[in-house]
């Protein structure tokens, strides 16, 4: 595998920061890339992903190129006391990163996913973009912008006055019913993360209100990289449904 870290200024931001891929070693050009954007939680930056967790091991037997963009403490929003990352992500970072690279810009080549924050940002992605991806992976995700307070003492950076209720079923319910129903979810929790109770509520909203193709997995586990690093091998192999220890079809 190759990784590179990929640092320019931004039109959005004016600013520079940095993005991380991991990219097979081996790249056929007449097949462009399949692309899983893989998205950072609070406190954390795109490194993580490639620090915390053995993602290039995993990624070796796959034609897989993974994109984890630096997003700060935005919850992937145009913040209102910061900067527009939720512009810079869908506008600039998802564009310009397909002309860079030999990246497939079809739908089902094209996934997104997340930890905790980041398991928002992927949440709202896919609903607010549903043609452009075939897969998400919410993992441990915030689905309560209610409960910022208890996390973020700088929440009010990303929003002024109330925080918004129901943010993301908003977003679902006004997204277009035939893409947005096209998609497969494989959303995980750990049994002892604290935010299991509104996951487990949103799952079952996702699947019985909304009628999603939605995989709900939940097992031990908390909050934290222990967990996530133990359950992105089967993330994987649910994802491209492959063996990982060959990339064989299953």
């Amino acid at each position: 595998m190759s990784i590179l870290s990929f640092t320019r200024a931004w039109q959005a931001l004016e600013e520079q920061t940095t993005i991380h891929v991991v990219l097979p070693n081996q790249i056929d050009p007449k097949n462009k890339l399949q692309v899983l954007w893989l998205l950072h939680g609070l406190g954390d930056n795109g490194s993580g992903w490639i620090r915390k967790t053995n993602l290039e091991v995993l990624t070796k037997y796959t034609n897989l190129a993974v994109i984890t963009p630096e997003m700060n403490r935005s919850f992937y929003m145009n913040m209102a006391n910061g900067l527009p990352y939720w512009d810079y992500l869908t506008k600039e970072v998802i564009p310009e990163m397909r002309k860079l690279l030999p990246l497939s810009t079809k739908w089902s080549d094209n996934f997104v996913g997340g930890v905790s924050m980041g398991g928002f940002g992927a949440l709202k992605l896919a609903f607010t973009h549903p043609d452009w991806f075939s897969a998400v992976i919410p993992m441990s995700p915030v689905v309560d912008l209610t409960t910022l307070p208890k996390m973020m003492p700088d929440f009010r950076a990303i929003f002024d006055g109330a925080l918004p209720d129901r943010y993301l079923q908003h977003l679902a319910e006004a997204a277009p019913k035939e893409a947005l129903r096209k998609l497969r979810f494989y959303y995980l929790m750990g049994d002892q993360d604290e935010m299991k109770p509104e996951s487990d509520a949103f799952a079952a909203y996702l699947n019985n209100r909304l009628g999603l193709n939605v995989t709900y997995q939940t097992e031990p586990g908390g909050h934290d990289w222990l967990y996530w690093q133990k359950i992105l091998p089967d993330v994987l192999t649910w994802l491209l449904h492959v063996r990982l220890s060959d990339g064989k079809p299953l």
